[in-house]
């Protein structure tokens, strides 16, 4: 009686034994799954961060802003005033412009601070900015790229922008031009096969689902509105090969659940599960570049740390290195509004530059 007892329990467990596929679906769903939710907590992350930027870095940024072109009017004013030597006229001139050449640089620049930075540079401003870009159109041009139209590009963005392109159109060129001259392999042929499969399977469910919640064929108008939004979900999933995006409608719709599609028969869900591998790769890919491009535009660190923790030491860091600056800035304005204190800080400069100073000289 035990023996057939364990018999009985020994079958049963072997037929609710899920496949290899049924495995790899379940893990598939489920590894979409926690994508999605790492996408959406990074986008709340962001958005704090981008919050708390502009509410707790803007100030100082415009604080920042104005000391320096309180110092670079107050340089301006300096050198237009007789006695000093050749010596400090070229510091103070040094000074001035690297400071104009700094906002500039970074877009705070305006008409005012150019204007006082040709005054006081044997090169304009624009001039500079024209040479600059010739001479990355010339090394461009060096390096193969076609820039016939260079003209036309005016600016180092456009120039960027136009390497870009040609670059990208270089590699498609090669690519294509290496599946053109070599046969592909057997295994290459089957993964062809096994995709045109996986889209078909694709679009059965996609066709299969439209015609189930078409709202043409709804007359309730409160329920045509519903599938009206139900369908536009349908073809962006289906537009995008979002496999996970039509189980998700399929379940709204026929009331079903991912483990009773996961009982599909082996072929289906091999075909399935290659969708479903694809739309995870893309969806990591994704969180991955929206990482990268997140970082880019905030000009942080590319191996920074991208959580609410590290962004918040890091937004910390950042004021008090402004405040810091801005410190330094309206000692440096307090100088330049005395001749005689500005005398003195130019003696320190020339004894630092030589390794020696006053004691009663202080460095700051």
């Amino acid at each position: 009686m035990s023996e057939r007892r364990l018999i009985k329990v020994s079958a049963r467990n072997e037929r609710a034994r899920p496949t290899l596929e049924q495995d790899r679906f379940r893990f598939l769903l489920a590894e979409i799954d926690k994508v999605r939710r790492a996408h959406s907590e990074l986008e709340a992350v962001f958005a704090a961060y981008r919050r708390d930027h502009t509410e707790k870095l803007a100030p100082l940024r415009a604080a920042l802003r104005e000391t320096c072109r309180d110092c670079i009017f107050a340089l301006d004013a300096l050198l237009d005033q007789p006695g000093w030597s050749r010596l400090d006229q070229s510091v103070l001139s040094d000074l001035l412009r690297s400071m104009a050449a700094a906002l500039i640089d970074s877009g705070q620049g305006d008409s005012e601070i150019i204007a006082v930075f040709d005054k006081h540079n044997p090169v304009s401003f624009e001039t500079l900015q024209a040479q600059r870009l010739a001479q990355l159109k010339a090394q461009a041009e060096e390096m193969g790229f076609d820039l016939d139209d260079a003209d036309d590009i005016r600016t180092e963005e456009e120039l960027r922008e136009r390497i870009y392109e040609q670059a990208a159109a270089r590699e498609e060129m090669r690519e294509a031009a290496q599946r053109r001259g070599r046969r592909k392999s057997a295994s290459e042929k089957r993964a062809e096969d096994s995709a045109k499969a996986a889209k078909q399977t694709l679009r059965e469910l996609y066709r299969k689902l439209a015609s189930i919640v078409h709202p043409d064929r709804e007359r309730d108008p409160a329920r045509r509105h519903e599938k009206n939004l139900l369908m536009q979900k349908i073809n962006q999933a289906y537009a995008t090969n979002d496999l996970m995006g039509l189980f998700e409608a399929q379940m709204q719709v026929e009331q079903t659940n991912a483990e009773e599609i996961g009982q599909l028969g082996a072929t289906r869900l091999k075909q399935y599960n290659k969708l479903l591998s694809e739309q995870l790769a893309k969806l990591k890919a994704a969180l991955h570049e929206a990482k990268e491009r997140f970082l880019s535009d905030l000009g942080l660190p590319p191996m920074q740390q991208v959580n609410a923790q590290a962004l918040g030491r890091h937004l910390k860091a950042e004021a008090r290195r402004m405040r810091e600056e801005i410190a330094r800035r309206q000692q440096l304005l307090e100088v330049l509004g005395d001749r005689a204190a500005t005398k003195r800080w130019l003696k320190l400069q020339r004894q630092l530059a030589h390794g020696v100073f006053d004691d009663d000289l202080e460095p700051w």
